[in-house]
């Protein structure tokens, strides 16, 4: 018998059936060990060897790990086949060590798709443990627990936040670094005048400049419109041809821009569902992988499936449809290891599995299908035209296009309210009506705030996290309550802003984006054992610690930015068993205590509908099945005993 091992349970099914009965195929469940929260400052590291992790094992994988040793006991060989990156390399060690695996014939498998073909190929072509990578994984962690562990033990005690992080506090960084700007920023007013036809609208252009008229002065708008006539003239006419290329098959970062973009999914979502497509689902009582590898930063496809994929599109739209790949150019922080994510085979359509798929299941397989499809196609030609109008010596322009070949625009998910373009198709001197004629009133447009999506790709261009970290990144702060989202967009909370600025104060040689991208670099070349981990461990912690010894006597009390109205002095953040507050730092003279305003006070004062007394106040459920749950009553009770579950069905009474 042999035995696979795998990470998690739904792969079990495909791979056995792949493999036949000389196989066993199991499941670690993921991680099987982590390091101990014990020893020095809690971070599990031996001090007296080169800050080794002291690893324990994990709740819950006690039996797990009794089965695996179990099987392995009777296995002739045994293959780790834990997923194709740092993390899965670890793990398999970790299974390695803990299953006592020593003098039996391991293997360590990878493969980028859950099909025949690639475990067949994995199989017949296994390897030893990475152990550089290992290495790099550990460093990783180590770092990680010690800027984790020291920083979020001094943010409790001094401003009662929950955590900081290597990559978390940057990725914060950069929001509240946003949000500056937008504060700071000042818009400034100008009107542009526009003339709508029966088929488009063209706008006013500017003097002696391609570009519309931006009027600063409304007054001066105001004189020009009252020139206007109400018709437009025709005196020009430019086409040009462009060339529209496709873009590159996905990466994480760019598939969760555009699940974001498409579908509004966040970063969590798509990774969740990539990661069920990834190991497969039930289609047509056969368990079925239907795309590669999700955690990738690579836009490279095999050349076999290069080949097959030049047959489909040859096959299904025609020679003259066939492009060649294209491929984003690799940054330095690109490590390429695997394909870009792809469906596993060209024959499962979007349309055949459409009936065996969630909603959201199908949405993101359909993306990643037309994307790779798209990929290898055509450009697509496009004829713009420029238009300029004549309107009584002032000029109007507009700008038209159409397709001339759809190139790989043909495999695109086409938008169900996507409406023909209009193209004009005029001689010079052709008079147009004016339907209506229009100042608009606008202002220039501050700096956006950063998206789930956008703030991926900042990271991602920045060098920080890596296409298994950038999710979790984003899931941390927002259940630490460092940032909301409001439409889309991240906003950092008050608690969010103090975090980032108390660590920028202190700790800004670390928390920053160019040290952040340096220690990937670093972790990239242990990878390639360039780089020792004990020595890139050792002198971290040694310039950390020092670094931190040095802050901690620096530490001050946070301002709040407020004064006490009691006696002017400068508003602070104390810290008690209870949490963070806002008090006079002129104490123990002045002892003034900002008064916490508590849900009850912050809802809007509502007449009792019932007695016309009282008013309703939030009160918590106390006995029954409902304890704990909230619910608003009213402020006479006992006297008047109405109740109810939420604000908005006052409107319904």
């Amino acid at each position: 018998m042999k035995l696979v091992i795998v990470e998690s349970p739904s792969k079990t099914k495909t791979i056995k059936q792949y493999l036949g009965s000389d196989y066993e195929v199991l499941a670690s469940k993921g991680h099987i060990r982590d390091i101990q929260n014990t020893g020095k400052d809690n971070l599990g590291l031996d001090f007296n060897n080169n800050l080794k992790p002291i690893y324990t094992i994990l709740p819950g994988q006690y039996q797990t790990i009794k089965t695996l040793k179990n099987a392995s006991e009777e296995a002739e060989d045994i293959y780790l086949a834990t997923d194709p990156d740092r993390e899965g390399e670890a793990i398999s060690w970790h299974l390695k060590e803990v299953l006592g695996l020593n003098g039996k014939n391991v293997h360590r498998i990878e493969f980028n798709e859950i099909t025949k073909p690639a475990i067949l190929a994995a199989i017949s072509s296994p390897r030893d443990i990475d152990m550089p990578l290992v290495s790099s994984q550990e460093t990783r962690k180590i770092i990680d627990r010690i800027i984790g562990f020291k920083l979020s033990t001094l943010l409790k005690r001094s401003i009662a936040s929950e955590s900081a992080g290597r990559v978390q506090s940057v990725a914060l960084k950069i929001i509240t670094d946003k949000e500056e700007e937008i504060n700071a920023f000042v818009a400034k007013k100008y009107c542009e005048i526009e003339a709508e036809t029966e088929d488009f609208i063209a706008k006013l252009k500017e003097p002696e400049k391609n570009k519309i008229y931006s009027i600063e002065d409304r007054s001066e708008a105001e004189k020009i419109f009252k020139e206007l006539k109400d018709t437009l003239t025709l005196s020009s006419l430019n086409e040009n041809t462009r060339s529209d290329k496709p873009q590159p098959p996905f990466t994480t970062s760019t598939l969760i821009q555009a699940a974001s973009n498409r579908f509004s999914l966040s970063s969590a979502k798509t990774m969740s569902i990539a990661q069920g497509l990834y190991e497969g689902t039930e289609i047509a009582s056969k368990h079925i992988a239907l795309i590669t590898y999700m955690r990738t930063d690579s836009t490279r496809i095999s050349d076999v499936f290069k080949s097959q994929l030049s047959s489909f599109i040859v096959s299904k739209y025609g020679k003259e449809y066939l492009g060649y790949t294209h491929m984003q150019k690799a940054s330095d922080n690109v490590q390429d290891a695997h394909e870009a994510i792809r469906p596993v085979s060209l024959e499962i359509t979007p349309d055949y599995v459409k009936e065996y798929l969630t909603k959201d299941q199908y949405n993101l397989y359909n993306l990643i299908y037309s994307r790779t499809v798209s990929s290898m196609m055509r450009d697509a030609k496009i004829l713009t035209l420029t238009a300029l109008f004549d309107n009584n010596s002032h000029t109007f322009q507009a700008s038209f296009e159409k397709v001339l070949f759809e190139g790989y625009q043909k495999a695109q998910i086409k938008s169900m309210d996507a409406k023909p373009k209009f193209y004009l198709d005029a001689p010079v001197g052709t008079i147009f009506k004016i339907k209506k004629l229009s100042i608009l009133d606008k202002e220039t447009q501050g700096p956006e705030r950063y998206s789930e999506a956008t703030l991926i790709k900042k990271m991602e261009d920045s060098g920080i996290g890596r296409p298994s970290t950038y999710a979790s990144t984003i899931s941390t702060l927002k259940n630490r309550k460092y940032i909301s989202v409001q439409k889309k967009k991240l906003i950092p909370t008050d608690q969010g802003k103090i975090t980032s600025d108390f660590l920028h104060d202190y700790f800004d040689m670390i928390i920053n984006v160019e040290y952040t991208a340096r220690m990937e670099k670093t972790l990239d070349e242990i990878a390639s054992g360039e780089k020792e981990e004990d020595k890139v461990v050792n002198q971290f912690y040694n310039a950390f610690d020092k670094i931190l010894s040095e802050k901690k006597k620096d530490i001050k009390p946070m301002e709040t930015g407020e004064l006490c109205p009691k006696c002017g002095s400068k508003m602070i953040y104390k810290i008690n068993k209870y949490g963070r507050f806002e008090a006079c730092s002129n104490y123990p003279s002045c002892k003034y205590i900002k008064k916490t305003v508590t849900e009850e006070e912050k809802i809007p004062y509502i007449e009792c509908p019932l007695c016309h007394e009282g008013h309703l106040v939030l009160r918590t459920s106390s006995k029954g099945r409902k304890a704990g749950k909230k619910f608003y009553g009213c402020s006479s009770y006992p006297k008047c005993t109405f109740t109810i579950s939420s604000l908005s069905e006052i409107k319904k009474m």
